[in-house]
């Protein structure tokens, strides 16, 4: 099948995955400005997602750790002053986790001068002399060898405290600039990270983007939308988003509007906050009711071609995909890419469709998941 043409704009327009969590060898040979990721559970989509977010980050140890610990991936070991504690299990992140050390990691487009390469490797403890004080259990400190166009540099890894100011194995990199990414889980985005997404949007104006795309899912037009509280935590303080609809005497807290406000609002502000850079959208289609999927669909690509944000999301709804068909149709959009990822025991292979195939597909009800 014919694939959409590749745009050299984009950050990835190709993925190849090698080594990582489950997925032994992926290759795509072009992807979208919006790509839509479908196949069966446990094929490995999410995964697709946190290679790409890990690529973005230029493998950093805050991004390496959250990946784990969204898969409660953790052991039991010491920090440098020998105190046990609880750590990423580091296994995890490589394919045949038993084989952890031998194998390495390779993620990037497929052109292979633009991708970032990463090995365990083990580092001798003597050069850390701003550590000297400390006693540590053991001689060596496991790392993450990272390379990438040219450079190279080590991810300290044994010991989360070494990622503290001040302590270092060595004299930072000249590490390549990380290209900015936002990850949404399949679940609903928090209080919290609402407001903080809410925040940044207010100072580039794009508020009314985002009232656009709750009033698909909404009765009334939305009229305004705050964020009040306090940073308090616990209890009922905190800050929350609060909306007021026309009509309403008074505004509701965005949570009392039903999954869907919460799920439609936290893509929206994504969007919205991932100017020239990457979204990341897991198991997309939750939330959002399959009466609304095609307008979805063409609210998140008239985004992302707007504001230079390249967008990759999975599901496994038949609804999300026919929605995702019909919007590229609507718009005669050519940023859209619909592959279908599929597994065996060696490596997981992609098959893309073309805009006539998916098209096809979504008027005569054939299956593409």
């Amino acid at each position: 099948m014919t694939q959409p043409e590749q745009n050299p704009s984009l950050h990835l327009d190709s993925l190849l995955v090698s080594g990582f969590r489950g997925i032994p060898y992926l290759e795509i040979p072009r992807l979208g400005r919006v790509t839509l990721l479908a196949g069966q559970n446990g094929v490995g989509k999410t995964a697709v997602l946190e290679a790409v977010r890990v690529y973005a980050a230029r493998s950093s140890y805050g991004v390496l750790a959250a990946v784990l610990e969204g898969h409660a991936e953790s052991q039991r070991s010491r920090d440098f002053a020998g105190v046990e504690t609880q750590m990423p299990d580091w296994h995890g992140l490589f394919h045949g986790r038993d084989q952890w050390v031998e194998h390495g990691i390779r993620i990037g487009p497929c052109d292979a001068s633009r991708q970032m390469v990463m090995k365990a490797v083990w580092i001798d403890k003597a050069p850390m002399e701003s550590l000297a004080t400390y006693q540590f259990p053991h001689t060596q400190i496991l790392a993450l060898a990272v390379m990438y166009q040219g450079q190279h540099w080590n991810v300290p890894l044994g010991y989360h405290e070494l990622h503290s100011p001040g302590h270092r194995l060595q004299p930072e990199p000249e590490i390549p600039p990380s290209i900015g990414c936002n990850m949404l889980g399949p679940g609903l985005p928090d209080a919290p990270q609402l407001a903080r997404f809410w925040d940044d949007i207010v100072i580039t104006g794009q508020q009314s983007f985002v009232a656009d795309a709750l009033n698909l899912i909404l009765d009334a037009p939305v009229e305004w939308i705050a964020v009040v509280g306090d940073t308090a935590p616990s209890g009922f303080g905190g800050r929350r988003v609060m909306v007021k609809m026309a009509g309403a005497a008074t505004p509701a807290p965005l949570q009392s509007l039903g999954d869907g406000a919460a799920r439609l609002f936290g893509i929206a502000l994504a969007l919205a906050n991932s100017r020239n850079g990457l979204l990341l959208v897991d198991e997309v289609e939750n939330g959002i009711h399959h009466t609304l999927q095609q307008r979805f669909w063409k609210l998140a690509m008239r985004a992302a071609e707007q504001s230079n944000v390249q967008v990759l999301a999975t599901t496994h709804s038949r609804d999300a995909v026919y929605g995702f068909a019909r919007a590229i149709q609507d718009l005669e959009y050519a940023g859209g890419a619909y592959i279908r990822l599929e597994k065996d025991s060696h490596k997981m292979r992609a098959v893309a469709y073309s805009k006539k195939n998916l098209l096809a597909a979504a008027k005569y009800g054939i299956e593409t998941r």
